[in-house]
């Protein structure tokens, strides 16, 4: 089976993108390109360069610099997916060009809490259960087909650090998992535009589709 070629976009610590580089086989993936937000953690060039992946990284401040490049960086990479663990919304040409082969980490249950600080408003809601959400990429912010989601119970006082370590637990497995997915040729569409994972087990908790490759840890 032939690996996926992705490019990774990172805007903060790149811990989804680290454990994706970690699991290079399991995730059938040949990371391609590593594009960075200025802000994103010093030392990723490095580990990037490390694992033998090229990475780039952009300053935002100028808009129309940051969105020209971004695409070119990446439509130049022919790629088979991007995966988002990044700040920015997309250049809408970006998006028309790797339609369907985009996918983001959202840090809550979509459709709830769109946008912005995701974990932070689920907490302050008063919901008793969070969690996050894998979707792919459309025009509109956090609006695409959602892929997989994982959830998590809230805990009454729980720190917002605290209960981020829990999501991610979970998360990380499940972004592996989508990944493969997608290396598998697995991810399809139905009539009405939403994702399907072909041959994938529906209705699991804590994650739908359920993990097959990934597990949860102990």
């Amino acid at each position: 089976m032939s690996r996926l070629r992705v490019g990774f976009c990172v805007s903060g610590n790149g811990s989804l993108f680290r454990a994706a580089v970690e699991q290079i086989d399991a995730a059938l993936i040949d990371p391609a390109v590593l594009i960075l937000e200025r802000k994103a953690a010093p030392d990723l060039e490095r580990f990037a360069a490390a694992a033998g992946i090229s990475s780039v990284r952009l300053d935002p401040s100028d808009r129309p610099a940051f969105d020209r490049d971004l695409t070119a960086l990446l439509v130049d990479a022919g790629l088979d997916l991007i995966a988002l663990t990044f700040d920015r919304v997309l250049p809408p040409p970006l998006v028309r060009h790797y339609a369907g082969r985009i996918i983001n980490v959202h840090p809550a249950l979509l459709p709830a809490f769109a946008g912005m600080h995701g974990m932070r408003r689920t907490l302050a809601s008063g919901a008793r259960f969070g969690g996050a959400t894998i979707h792919e990429v459309v025009d509109e912010v956090d609006a695409g087909p959602i892929v997989a989601q994982a959830v998590v119970g809230t805990i009454p006082g729980e720190s917002p650090d605290d209960y981020g370590r829990r999501v991610y637990e979970i998360l990380e497995p499940m972004y592996l998992q989508v990944i493969a997915w997608y290396g598998e040729g697995r991810v399809e569409h139905d009539g009405e535009g939403r994702v399907v994972i072909r041959d994938a087990r529906y209705g699991t908790l804590p994650v739908s589709p359920a993990l097959e490759r990934f597990g949860l840890r102990e």
